[in-house]
């Protein structure tokens, strides 16, 4: 009864520990209710139960691996719905990964119990010698999940590797159906003497998926710094283009300043001031048309809004702003540019491909409620983008420099656990922001 007691409460904290890695991950307690934790309470002892039980009848049985998987998955949408296949794959890692170290302890005990271990260990043992191969396995797992824990992994950076994920979880599933037909081989055949082998083929495929999932995240991370040298490339480009346009409307200006001063001049020496009142009425706007807007309340914000509103207008693209004072902007300046900037950029540009007389026009939307910060952007097109992995691709010929700048923004936003959704409607594009 003791030993029962024992592997149930391994199978408690086994159960204890998942929740611990989605809480770490993919799960925010911080918006948990009481039925959250009763949901996870529940889940916890209603599967730690039955699998200990299990464990003192048998090592291994898949059926109540299966049933412990579809509770939990099940336990976990209901805790939070969002985002169910990246929460169901967890899930499914952590009990194979669970299982496979279970697998690889009995086959080294194997190696040692030899005939001895079906009895001591696999069918109705009931001993110390199995509740400790347990206990070794958790040990283990508890020391991973440590690291992981620690690294701050967040949902939306795991998520952008789902696919990798969904992948490992595949070829391990198939892994665990695989030593589990070994070990059942092994039992009833009695070729206890193949352990050995087999553990260390079972450890060295792992090492092969973890080393070939390393270097898979370690070039997708050479990928990403080559995109953002790329996009900063891009990004300097851009600004020292606009430079030079500003600086070719002040030389002009300073051309005409002087032609402007002979005019004064003349007035002054004729005495006409009421000429010369006109005169400086007419060409008041072209030197102070730019009038810096309040728009959110933070600098950069404000003045890439205006910015891009003149540009637009200049292009014959009506630009309408309505923005509210944002209490506190949560972006960074270089985050700001990169968000702001190549979301209008990609609107203007959408705009300038239509056709010359086609109605044109940008709207731009920022709110704050409560602890919410809302920004729409939507803009008129002449035809619906082409999407891919629900994110419309750029169209310019120059595939290398461009298409980075939605990259970027979602970099921004998944930084932030904010949410962005693209949708085409009326001939209308519109991309809103969440955070």
């Amino acid at each position: 009864m003791g030993i029962k007691a024992l592997l149930i409460g391994i199978s408690l904290f086994e159960v204890g520990m998942l929740y611990w890695l989605l809480c770490g991950t993919v799960l925010d307690r911080k918006y948990f209710q009481k039925k959250e934790w009763v949901i996870i309470c529940v889940n916890i002892v209603s599967v730690g139960v039955g699998e200990g039980i299990n464990r003192s009848l048998l090592f291994f049985s898949q059926d109540v691996f299966l049933v412990s998987v579809v509770i939990t998955c099940i336990c976990v949408v209901l805790i939070n719905g969002q985002n169910k296949l990246l929460k169901t794959i967890v899930v499914i890692l952590y009990y194979t990964i669970v299982a496979l170290i279970d697998f690889f302890t009995a086959f080294m005990c194997m190696t040692v119990l030899k005939n001895e271990f079906k009895n001591i260990v696999y069918v109705y043992a009931d001993s110390l010698m199995e509740s400790m191969l347990f206990i070794c396995a958790r040990i283990i797992i508890a020391v991973c999940l440590c690291m992981v824990v620690r690294q701050g992994f967040t949902e939306s950076y795991i998520r952008e590797y789902q696919r990798v994920l969904l992948i490992i979880m595949i070829i391990m599933c198939l892994m665990l159906r695989r030593y589990q037909i070994e070990i059942v081989r092994m039992m009833y055949e009695g070729k206890e003497q193949e352990a050995g082998a087999t553990g260390l083929s079972l450890m060295g495929a792992v090492l092969i998926l973890f080393f070939t999932g390393m270097v898979y995240l370690k070039n997708n991370t050479l990928k990403k710094d080559r995109e953002l040298l790329i996009m900063r490339d891009a990004m300097v480009t851009q600004k020292f283009a606009e430079l030079e346009e500003v600086m070719e409307k002040n030389r002009q200006l300073s051309h005409d300043l002087k032609h402007h001063l002979l005019v004064f001049k003349n007035f002054e020496k004729e005495g006409n001031y009421e000429g010369l009142h006109n005169y400086i009425e007419e060409i008041n706007h072209e030197f102070f048309e730019t009038k810096k807007r309040n728009w959110t309340g933070n600098q950069i914000a404000d003045m890439l809004l205006e910015q891009k509103k003149t540009q637009a207008e200049l292009e014959g693209i009506a630009f309408t702003i309505q923005a509210v004072p944002i209490a506190k902007w949560q972006f960074n300046d270089s985050e700001t540019c990169s968000l702001l900037g190549n979301l209008l950029d990609n609107a203007i540009e959408a705009c300038k491909r239509m056709e010359v007389n086609a109605d044109k026009w940008i709207s731009v939307k920022i709110e704050s409620q409560k602890q919410l910060l809302f920004i729409k952007i939507e803009n008129s097109i002449s035809e619906v983008p082409v999407m891919k992995d629900k994110r419309p691709i750029s169209v310019k010929q120059d595939k290398i420099r461009h298409g980075y700048g939605l990259k970027s923004v979602e970099r921004i936003v998944n930084k932030y656990e904010g949410m962005i959704t693209y949708k085409s409607k009326d001939r209308a594009f519109q991309v809103k922001l969440l955070f």
